[in-house]
């Protein structure tokens, strides 16, 4: 095991985790359950356990990168990092289900860079190609999200 690596990767991603849940109040995860949800979305326990599969994911996929030093990847996998948080401080802090839904497509882009840089690593590839599908799920619930969200309010 390289100690350096677990160690850097060990305090980016508790860190980000820490910081990231502490940018979410308890009211914006009421008004998130409390959204018109399309009858598809996943209930709300299963985002719990994505979210730590996340980290689980992006911590191995960041390791891999810091042993093998691939600076591209290393770099990649902290913006993926600081944009998923992004995500949530947007999402969440403006409660804005366009937010959410533009914020996703943004996220993409660091996601792909990402998967394109550690395309040479398969175990960091596959992690990450598996991500990506729930990344796509991600998209198509969030413009659900936004457009049920708008259609109720122009019925109130």
């Amino acid at each position: 095991m390289n100690w350096y690596a677990a160690t850097v990767t060990a305090a980016i991603t508790l860190f980000a985790a820490i910081v990231g849940n502490l940018l979410i109040p308890a009211s914006a995860l009421a008004w998130f359950r409390g959204l018109p949800w399309p009858r598809w979305l996943v209930p709300y326990r299963v985002f719990i356990a994505v979210g730590l599969i996340y980290y689980a994911l992006i911590a191995t996929v960041l390791y891999r990168a810091l042993d093998r030093q691939d600076l591209s990847a290393i770099i990649w996998a902290i913006v993926v990092i600081v944009a998923n948080e992004a995500w949530n401080a947007v999402f969440f802090g403006l409660r804005s289900t366009l937010a959410g839904f533009t914020g996703m497509l943004a996220f993409a882009a660091p996601l792909s860079a990402l998967i394109i840089a550690a395309r040479h690593d398969f175990v960091s590839l596959a992690l990450l190609l598996v991500y990506a599908l729930w990344v796509v799920y991600d998209i198509a619930w969030t413009a659900a999200l936004w457009r049920t969200s708008r259609t109720a309010r122009s019925e109130q």
